[in-house]
């Protein structure tokens, strides 16, 4: 009896500090960022229009609505935005665009005025922009109230271009929503800092590489495939693990998961947007490398009379590494011009 009153305190105790979890009143991400040779207009347009949502947010995959998405939303209309593994697991989230106020460039006729006979202070004065999106239901039985706001300014530092800011609120109903923090964290990061440039950035060198790599990546994934299953897994062998028919189901999974990855790849290229594209690379490139690095962990780098002669998780990281550093010189590579 002693012992029963002793677990039920703790399953108690476990319940209230779980309800008090869940009692947070509101979780408050707030990620930033400069997007370079963008003006503040045009990014506000871009962010405000639901069509490129998904491809500046990785867990995004669609939108739908009774308006033009490929617009910016007014104030007062809705979007519902899809996450997930539609239609095995669908998420959405309906949000309405509560404010719209787009940025500007004022003349200010007291910062124009001469000071003391030397001239105009200051040509003009830059006006902050902001969106607003909020959805009350928020995710069932996970969050409510969350809330989308984003503020675009002229970027007045050094690096120039435009700044933008994303602060998101939503309040926890399941600790999935607590055990998000980190996942979302890393998923605005990625699409303010690294997406969002990509999605905008006028860049032929960089789209042709998209595709190129597309194309590179599925024929890679198709002949992984064939030599992983049927033929002697010799990619396998070559990094110190045992054939795929001698790995465990678990290993056996991964495996296909790593020659998906370029069928996967190749079709977010083709898909028509920059962010699609470079979440496609991003996605190859993190598969490859904790692939190798569990190869590594699990046998070991393999050897040849005695000496290492290849060790998976750092050539992999090599060859990703090198990817990135094609991805950067294509994205700084301005267009050839032509005479005519």
């Amino acid at each position: 009896m002693q012992l029963h009153r002793q677990l039920a305190m703790v399953l108690s105790l476990q319940s209230l500090a779980f309800r008090r979890v869940l009692a947070l009143e509101s979780v408050s991400l707030t990620t930033r960022s400069v997007i370079r040779d963008q003006s503040p207009a045009d990014v506000q347009q871009f962010l405000a229009s639901p069509r490129n949502w998904p491809k500046i947010v990785s867990t995004s995959v669609g939108v739908a609505s009774s308006e033009d998405v490929s617009q910016p939303l007014a104030v007062g209309k809705q979007v519902d935005e899809i996450f997930g593994l539609p239609p095995i697991i669908p998420l959405s989230v309906r949000w309405t665009c509560t404010n719209s106020v787009p940025p500007a460039i004022t003349n200010d006729p007291v910062l124009n005025a001469p000071f003391f006979g030397m001239g105009k202070r200051k040509s003009s004065a830059s006006k902050e922009g902001r969106l607003e999106f909020k959805s009350s239901d928020g995710l069932q039985n996970i969050a409510k109230n969350c809330e989308m706001i984003f503020n675009v300014k002229d970027d007045q530092s050094a690096t120039g271009g435009t700044g933008v800011s994303l602060n998101m609120k939503y309040e926890p109903e399941n600790i999935l929503a607590i055990l998000a923090i980190p996942i979302l964290t890393v998923d605005n990061a990625v699409a303010l800092k690294f997406l969002l440039p990509a999605a905008m950035r006028i860049a032929p060198e960089l789209d042709k590489f998209r595709n190129l790599m597309g194309s590179l990546y599925l024929v890679a994934g198709i002949t992984h495939f064939v030599d992983c299953v049927f033929g002697p897994s010799h990619l396998l062998t070559t990094a110190g693990a045992p054939i795929f028919a001698m790995l465990p189901q678990e290993g056996q999974a991964l495996v296909l998961l790593w020659c998906s990855m370029g069928p996967i790849c190749w079709t977010l290229s083709k898909l028509g947007g920059a962010g699609y594209a470079d979440i496609g690379l991003i996605l190859y490139g993190l598969v490859e490398v904790g692939c190798a690095g569990l190869v590594t962990l699990k046998y070991g780098p393999a050897t040849s009379e005695g000496f290492i002669s290849m060790n998976a998780f750092v050539n992999a990281s090599i060859v990703q590494g090198v990817v990135a550093g094609a991805w950067l010189y294509s994205s700084n590579k301005p267009p050839l011009q032509t005479n005519k």
